[in-house]
């Protein structure tokens, strides 16, 4: 199968998954909100959203092992919670089968690292999505540490900048470039990244949430470039609008190792834009280690400004 095949069916499923979780976002209700062993808030949604893609994978390129970031283990001790997430399913794939639901969530137990692998984040941006506002389904193959096709899917951001119609996906295929695809018109057109090369006239975006990265890290490193002040939301959206040139750098600091679900889709979309995307030290990123990427603070930019974030936050780093 090359990567044009690999790119459609990467673009079929996301869409779907768009579809159902789309949805889902619209008739959410608290009650439906449980707790992960790490204390965010999960839904009926992430359930789903990864039972569907992981069937529809499976029927569309079997044998492929998957990375992702779900079990089974809450649906199966919760049959109220299973059933909601068997409803789901069933209006995409009527025939499936309770059993087969939960068996499909299980499957996403792959440990990474070497060998060819799919990778899923069937909502990233989980709180956005409680919220009501931005999230993403994240999909990419990964073969021996490259990433060869990704479907970033925002059901909730504007095809263009604000106000605009709701709801793209972002593709690429490894040496093909990047597209975005809007949801409700079909319509599918090359993204490329901005062409700014000072700083100081650029726009940064950075997590909604604090907690997800340091807001004060970002602020020191974008004072020193006098940026503009940051864009934030939640998700992997985030590389979607600098591969798309809305905004020239994606800031991501932390004191914990990236999962490769929460990176990779989004990554390869920004490089095939024409973009770049290191750790702070300007190292590219590792997709063969395993769950994560062996570093806990990354950057996506227009490449254009890359070497002076790096040497920004070089200096950063010691103040």
């Amino acid at each position: 199968m090359d990567l044009l095949e690999l790119r459609a069916i990467a673009r079929e499923v996301v869409v779907q998954a768009c579809e159902l979780t789309a949805d889902l976002q619209k008739r959410l209700l608290s009650a439906e909100i449980r707790a992960k062993s790490d204390l965010s808030p999960v839904t009926v949604a992430d359930f789903a959203s990864q039972a569907l893609i992981t069937l529809l994978l499976a029927a569309r390129c079997p044998g492929l092992p998957l990375v992702g970031e779900e079990d089974a283990r809450a649906p199966r001790e919760d049959a109220a919670l299973a059933a909601k997430v068997h409803e789901s399913v069933q209006k995409f794939i009527p025939e499936v089968t309770l059993e087969q639901v939960l068996e499909a969530l299980d499957k996403g137990s792959h440990p990474g690292g070497e060998g060819r692998f799919w990778v899923l984040d069937p909502i990233d941006g989980t709180k956005g999505f409680l919220r009501k506002d931005q999230f993403a389904v994240c999909l990419c193959m990964i073969d021996n540490g490259k990433v060869l096709v990704a479907a970033l899917g925002c059901p909730s951001l504007p095809v263009d900048p604000p106000p605009a119609e709701l709801g793209c996906v972002f593709l690429a295929a490894r040496g093909q470039g990047a597209t975005q695809l809007d949801l409700a018109s079909g319509r599918e057109r090359a993204i490329h990244v901005s062409e700014a090369v000072d700083p100081s006239s650029c726009s940064y975006v950075e997590s909604m949430e604090s907690g997800h990265s340091s807001h004060g890290a970002h602020a020191r490193i974008a004072g020193r470039l006098h940026m503009l002040p940051p864009i934030r939301m939640d998700s992997q959206c985030k590389f979607g609008v600098v591969a798309r040139g809305q905004a020239s750098l994606y800031l991501r600091c932390s004191d914990r190792d990236q999962q490769i679900w929460d990176i990779a889709a989004g990554a390869m979309i920004v490089e095939e834009a024409g973009g770049k995307v290191t750790d702070l030290q300007g190292r590219p990123l590792c997709f063969s280690r395993g769950r994560t990427v062996g570093s806990a603070a990354v950057f996506a930019s227009n490449g254009r400004i890359h070497q002076a974030v790096v040497e920004a936050a070089t200096e950063a780093a010691t103040e």
